[in-house]
């Protein structure tokens, strides 16, 4: 009996399961048979990729800098290249394609297969993407894609700060070479990268064996949405930024502007620069190439990667340094016929006869170089060394996304290992007034005067809004000392005699000029020809409050004050207009 009852229980199970298959086949061969042998046949499913855009990068008031704009492109996808011949020839009489073009792309795909995706022509018109859809809708080879193509308005101005885009193999392996999974190469665009790229969506269709597409619906499949990427905001004023670009004009190099209070970056102008547009898009090699061998080096970033002798701008960190170690005070005189003699070689000051007796506060107003040889060898490279130290110079500074090359100080460890332990008196002399063993870059040039301008405080410098900064430096100083030293900056501006008189506005502008020579003073080519020496001038303003710091340097601009006094002038009557008298409070 039990045997009998545990049969018909096992029977009931089976017969359960059998009917509810049988209603399972009832219902995909009657109800669904249709679409099943839609798909069934030779039919695969097919992921395609939706487009995402790149966020956008703005100035500080709000400008777009960075932006993506959404196209439309015309691909190809043919399995012959007697089918792409004819497509192209086709094509050419509905859009523009020039014969140039169609050779190119005939030339780089001569071995074309079904799943090769030939891009034609980006960005198409309104007109074009209408002839397209009307005469060729039942051409399935022919592909117009949605996509992303990054732009940059301003081009040159803003390209060593902003960056450009450059091919991301992995997503290209996964994607396509499409415009919008392009990642960044330098700049913020590299170092916001992972923020400012977008989240792609999905949508899903099905494709017989020869690749078109066919009508089948499966509701399972649920399309993904894309995501644009975060913006960006930065400090850079890219009307200051354009200014300062069209300023330099003939010459190269680098200048950066801040804010004393905050560190933010104003502006930050490498020249020359490069049209970063260029770079949204694959390149090609020959294009490549002549800008990479470029005479004028492009790619070169002068504010941050060029290091070169300061000149003359190193003479505040002299004389404060010869303030602080006692070696010299304000009343000091050191009397300047020309030249002085270190041993027996003669070495000239800038002014031939020379500037007769001066003080410290005089010797930075006019330059006067034999001042800061004789201060130099009385402090001697480990005390001097160790100033240069203090303010940054040949150190990287932090806050800022871009390579820096530090340049170098003539320490006791340098001097070891580069000079086997040999250091003159001459050497002195050189470095005392920026010459010889001592190199350093904008940035830390401009670090400088930022801290006589904030009486020893650093607060680091950033580029992006709302950031704060991590690096706050201080260096204890007798602020009697700073007094006599901003009197000398003052003057060289405002007095008569001072060498930066091409910045002279309104008397409230502080800096010094300085002279990177690349041609000895002895030569009869110094300050002629081709190969000029370089300029540089480092300034605040208004030295009675500071609120902003301007570094210049001029490739082969011959001084500092010739070439960077008419840039500064420029950069200070903005600033009074944008940010004083508009009563803008954009710090």
């Amino acid at each position: 009996m039990a045997r009998s009852t545990q049969s018909n229980i096992s029977i009931l199970i089976i017969s359960i399961f059998f009917l509810i298959g049988l209603f399972k086949l009832f219902h995909l061969q009657i109800f669904n048979g249709e679409k099943y042998k839609n798909i069934s046949k030779n039919n695969f499913l097919r992921e395609a990729t939706v487009p995402s855009a790149r966020g956008i990068i703005y100035d500080r008031n709000g400008t777009k800098i960075s932006y993506s704009k959404p196209i439309v492109s015309l691909y190809i996808k043919s399995n012959s290249i007697e089918n792409l011949k004819i497509l192209l020839e086709n094509l050419k009489n509905t859009i523009v394609i020039s014969e140039n073009r169609i050779k190119n792309i005939l030339q780089s795909n001569s071995k074309v297969s079904v799943s090769k995706r030939i891009l034609v022509k980006k960005d198409l018109s309104i007109n074009e993407i209408f002839e397209i859809e009307t005469n060729f809708s039942n051409n399935q080879n022919l592909e117009l894609m949605n996509d992303y193509l990054r732009v940059y308005p301003y081009k040159e101005v803003g390209s060593h700060f902003i960056g450009h885009l450059t091919s991301d193999d992995k997503k290209d392996k996964i994607y396509g070479s499409l415009f919008w999974n392009r990642k960044g190469a330098i700049g913020i665009e590299s170092d916001k990268n992972s923020v400012l790229s977008g989240v792609e969506g999905s949508k899903f269709f099905f494709v017989n064996s020869l690749g078109n597409e066919v009508n089948v619906i499966d509701e399972k499949l649920t399309p993904t949405y894309p995501q644009k990427g975060q913006d960006v905001h930065t400090t850079i004023d890219i009307e200051l930024q354009k200014l300062i670009y069209e300023s330099m004009e003939s010459f190269n190099g680098g200048v950066l502007v801040t804010s004393i209070e905050t560190g933010e970056v104003l502006a930050i102008v490498s020249k020359p620069g490069f049209d970063p547009n260029l770079f949204s898009k694959p390149i090609s090699k020959n294009q490549w190439k002549k800008l990479k061998n470029s005479k004028d080096n492009l790619f070169l970033n002068r504010v941050f990667y060029v290091t070169n002798p300061p000149g003359s701008i190193i003479k505040i960190i002299t004389g404060l340094a010869g303030l602080e170690e006692k070696k010299v005070t304000k009343d000091t005189k050191f009397y300047c016929p020309g030249y002085t003699k270190v041993g027996n070689k003669r070495f000239r000051c800038w002014l031939k006869g020379g500037h007769g007796n001066v003080n410290l506060s005089k010797a930075l107003t006019t330059s006067c170089d034999v001042y800061f040889y004789k201060l130099g060898l009385l402090l001697g490279i480990d005390k001097y060394s160790n100033w240069l130290d203090k303010f940054g110079v040949g150190k990287n500074i932090s806050g800022l996304p871009y390579i820096q090359k530090k340049g170098t100080i003539p320490n006791r460890r340098f001097i070891e290992k580069s000079l086997n332990g040999n250091f003159y008196n001459g050497d002195m002399a050189n470095v005392s007034i920026g010459q010889g063993y001592i190199t350093l870059n904008v940035l830390q040039a401009h670090k400088i005067i930022s801290l006589i301008a904030n009486k020893g405080k650093f607060t680091g410098f950033n580029i992006y809004k709302n950031v704060k900064n991590n690096e706050i430096d201080e260096i204890k100083f007798n602020q009697e000392n700073l007094i006599i030293i901003e009197q000398g900056l003052v003057g060289a501006i405002n007095d008569r005699g001072g060498t930066g008189f091409f910045a002279r506005d309104d008397g409230k502008l502080a800096g010094k000029t300085g002279t990177a020579q690349i041609i000895s003073k002895e030569s009869r080519l110094y300050g002629k020809g081709k190969f000029k020496n370089h300029g540089w001038f480092s300034a605040y303003y208004p030295y009675n409050n500071p609120k902003i710091a301007i570094t210049v340097f001029a490739e082969n601009g011959e001084s500092g004050g010739k070439a960077g006094g008419p840039i500064i002038k420029k950069i200070v009557s903005f600033y009074k207009q944008q940010y004083i008298q508009d009563n803008a409070n954009k710090f």
